[in-house]
C-alpha cells in the first residue's frame, strides 16, 4: 500500500521522481512500474496499471444510460495516460495533466493506499493546510461508520 507524503521538484520537461518507497511497492506488489495518471478534482491520481485495470473492469459493468455516470467515466478515461517509470525512477506527466492540476515546479505526492495523489505544492498547501485537521475531526463519524 502507498502511504506517506513526499515533495519533489519537477524537471522542465515534466518529469517527477516517484518516491523510492512507492517504487518499492510497485516492484513487490505489482511487478511493474507503470502508472495510469488522470485528473481528479484539483489534483492528479496515479494508479499502478493493475489497479487501473481493476477500476476499468468495475466501470465497464456500469450502465451508460445514466448521463452523470457516463460523464464521470468519460472524464476519468478520456484524460487517462499510461506513464511508465524511467530508469531514473521518474514519470513524465503530460502537459495537459500538468496544466489541469496547475503543476509548475513543486509537486507533492501522497500515498492513498492503492493509488497516489499528485498535487501542485501551492494547491496542496491551500487544501491541506490549517483546516485539514478540522476536516479530519469532522470526518471521524463517517470513518466510524466504516468500522474505523
Amino acid at each position: 500500500m502507498f502511504r506517506g507524503r513526499y515533495q519533489h521538484t519537477m524537471t522542465k520537461t515534466g518529469r517527477v521522481s516517484i518516491p523510492s518507497k512507492f517504487r518499492e511497492v510497485c516492484r513487490k506488489k505489482y511487478s511493474d512500474e507503470t502508472f495510469v495518471i488522470t485528473n481528479f478534482d484539483r489534483y492528479l491520481i496515479a494508479y499502478p496499471i493493475r489497479e487501473w485495470n481493476e477500476l476499468e473492469k468495475k466501470l465497464s459493468k456500469i450502465s451508460i444510460t445514466d448521463s452523470k455516470v457516463t460523464s464521470s467515466i468519460r472524464y476519468l478515461m478520456g484524460n487517462a495516460v499510461d506513464c511508465p517509470v524511467d530508469n531514473q525512477g521518474r514519470v513524465l506527466i503530460p502537459q495537459s495533466l500538468r496544466s489541469y492540476a496547475a503543476i509548475e515546479t513543486e509537486v507533492v505526492l501522497v500515498g492513498m493506499l492503492k493509488k497516489i495523489e499528485i498535487w501542485s505544492k501551492e494547491i496542496w498547501e491551500k487544501e491541506n493546510g490549517s483546516g485539514a485537521f478540522e476536516t479530519f475531526i469532522q470526518s471521524r463519524e463517517v470513518l466510524a461508520g466504516y468500522g474505523l
